[in-house]
């Protein structure tokens, strides 16, 4: 896979360049995950903003060639040089060099026909060794977060392919793999920003598509383990990974309606 940093199109294997060393420079890296299809992108706008305001939040300077047009070719450059005709998810991360110059770099993940066809996956846990901070911090996406990190080795650990990310009120937060609706008849509820979920323009456009769905209703709320357990139907959404459809939670049993009809806008 090539990469492009800060508009130097480098090899993913290339031995003088490191993808974690890229993020270790700077005390934060802020990322941004945004869908092209045939080198377009039809919410591109949304994202530039998102990305502006991250920078902003954590008190980048952003640099004047940074404007829409710029960071667009520059994803555009990236596709082409990875000769990539399909869907891709593009992972933009703006950085810090060293010196303190603003450094951007993006990375490529090409998707597959099938990338929004539901997925199931057996069951999944709760992580309480530590919990998430709700403040509006944290609401910013970054790649290197140390609470996944543990919650991953959890998941290792304990043989499980996921789990919940609770805040200090032991709401549900996030999964380690993306975000989490739950099924009430026909309403989906998912975690309001006040619990620490990403404000991320994919989750915003997510929500969006899923409330033109024909008979459901979305929900943004605080939820908690029991409304987990109460629950009709458990779905995560990750950009990532695609749709995935959990079939039990502790002893709760999950039907398979919404996922289905969650599959069909998306794909």
């Amino acid at each position: 896979m090539v990469l492009n940093v800060n508009g130097v199109l480098i090899s993913e294997s290339d031995p003088y360049f490191s993808f974690s060393q890229f993020i270790s420079n700077s005390s934060v890296t802020v990322e941004e995950r945004l869908f092209f299809d045939s080198d377009q992108c039809k919410d591109f706008e949304r994202h530039y903003f998102g990305i502006m305001s991250a920078m902003r939040i954590y008190k980048r300077r952003i640099p004047m060639e940074y404007t829409p047009e710029f960071i667009e070719e520059e994803i555009k450059k990236t596709i082409v040089a990875n000769r990539i005709n399909g869907k891709v998810l593009v992972h933009f991360y703006a950085s810090l060099s060293e010196s303190h110059t603003p450094l951007f770099l993006v990375a490529l993940k090409p998707l597959k026909a099938n990338h929004w066809i539901k997925k199931s996956m057996e069951e999944l846990d709760l992580f309480k060794e530590f919990y998430w901070s709700d403040d509006f911090l944290n609401g910013v996406k970054t790649p290197s977060s140390p609470i996944h990190s543990v919650a991953r080795a959890y998941c290792n650990d304990h043989d499980f392919e996921d789990c919940f990310i609770l805040n200090a009120r032991k709401e549900i937060v996030m999964t380690l793999n993306g975000y989490v609706f739950l099924r009430f008849g026909n309403t989906l509820k998912t975690p309001s920003e006040k619990s620490g979920v990403y404000r991320e323009t994919l989750r915003g456009i997510f929500i969006e598509s899923i409330k033109e769905i024909e008979d459901y209703t979305v929900e943004e709320t605080e939820m908690n383990p029991f409304d987990v357990q109460r629950a009709d139907e458990l779905i995560i959404i990750s950009p990532d990974k695609g749709l995935i459809g959990v079939e039990r939670f502790r002893k709760t049993t999950y039907s398979s309606k919404a996922v289905d009809a969650i599959a069909d806008m998306l794909h």
